[in-house]
């Protein structure tokens, strides 16, 4: 059963992790996230590591719901995304990055150049930044189940 997206209302952007180079595995997770998440939009995005293929990345919007994991079937956290650049970032990362280009300084008064970032995901991994490039290897659509036809 797939959910219908819950149009209008606001949901955390979230990465799922997967190394795989098989498409029904990944058919398996799209479909596993369509059924058991409160998805606010149809699309889902598989980004794939562009060092390594092996290694993709899951994005998609949806509605937590208190007191439970994300995607408990995948390594799975809250990211961003700055649209102009298509880089995901998480919060400890964007603040690394900020501080690599700022003499170890961080705020909110210091802008970060988004262009030495184009196309990566930033992470940070033991209070280091990481910086993943990456591409936009499919998107899916998730389609609003058919109605169900009445039973006499």
């Amino acid at each position: 059963m797939t959910r219908k997206p819950t149009s209008g209302q606001k949901g955390f952007l979230l990465a799922s992790f997967i190394t795989t180079e098989s498409e029904e595995q990944i058919m398996e997770e799209v479909q596993a996230i369509a059924d058991t998440l409160n998805l606010t939009n149809k699309f889902i995005f598989l980004f794939e590591d562009k060092e390594d293929s092996t290694k993709k990345i899951l994005t998609y919007n949806a509605i937590p719901e208190k007191g439970k994991k994300f995607n408990p079937r995948l390594f799975t956290m809250r990211v961003h995304r700055k649209k102009q650049t298509n880089t995901l970032y998480t919060i400890n990362a964007l603040n690394l990055a900020i501080a690599s280009e700022h003499g170890g300084k961080t705020g909110r008064d210091l802008k970060l150049n988004w262009e030495n970032y184009r196309e990566t995901i930033l992470l940070s991994m033991n209070r280091e930044l990481k910086v993943q490039p990456i591409r936009v290897a499919k998107i899916f659509k998730i389609e609003d189940p058919p109605p169900t036809e009445p039973t006499e």
